[in-house]
């Protein structure tokens, strides 16, 4: 059954890798999350042009899928937005252990976008642009590149969800881009 959040996307889009088509958000904060995501995203649909798409490559992710990933030589973060809820658990002796403790508690929700039509690159500049000028709220929007894949990884806005003294504990940048599969990462400004 497909469950619509918004015109152009649904709750299985944002399944974890191993769940199936009729998957639905864990618990009412996850949906919470997963539709405010949904809410933003359209808004970003909505100003593409005409005939282009937008499909969600990674949504909720649990640890199989980060260590997946991992395998396939992405360096997905132990503290992404991602695992929308859940409490990923982060490797003792690390520095996001210091920092954090032995879980991620503030995951409030991202997905991964690839358009068709347009590249990576133009949709994150127009999805920028519409959350710099307030259509739309994201914390985060991210141009990725991992060899010949691109995508834009959108991350809800943490201002939505958390106190305003663990947003700026949290401290994130708003715009960004990884040209090496998430080794690294620079500011971007447009």
């Amino acid at each position: 059954m497909d469950q619509k959040i918004t015109r152009n996307f649904s709750y299985y889009e944002y399944a974890p890798n191993s769940q199936g088509g009729n998957w639905f958000p864990c618990s009412e904060y996850q949906k919470c999350l997963i539709d405010e995501h949904a809410q933003n995203l359209q808004i970003v649909r909505n100003a593409l042009p005409a005939k282009a798409t937008m499909r969600i490559t990674s949504g909720v992710r649990v640890e199989s899928d980060t260590d997946r990933l991992r395998v396939n030589g992405y360096n997905p973060s132990t503290t992404s937005d991602h695992y929308f809820g859940y409490a990923p658990r982060i490797p003792v002796g690390s520095s996001k252990y210091n920092k954090y403790g032995p879980t991620f508690n503030f995951a409030i929700g991202a997905a991964d976008v690839v358009p068709t039509v347009v590249s990576a690159f133009e949709l994150f500049k127009i999805a920028v642009s519409l959350t710099s000028f307030g259509s739309c709220h994201f914390g985060q929007i991210i141009y990725e590149k991992h060899g010949s894949s691109e995508w834009v990884h959108f991350g809800n806005d943490p201002r939505m969800f958390l106190s305003p003294s663990i947003v700026r504990f949290l401290g994130r940048s708003r715009f960004m881009q990884s040209l090496d599969g998430g080794k690294t990462y620079t500011s971007v400004i447009l």
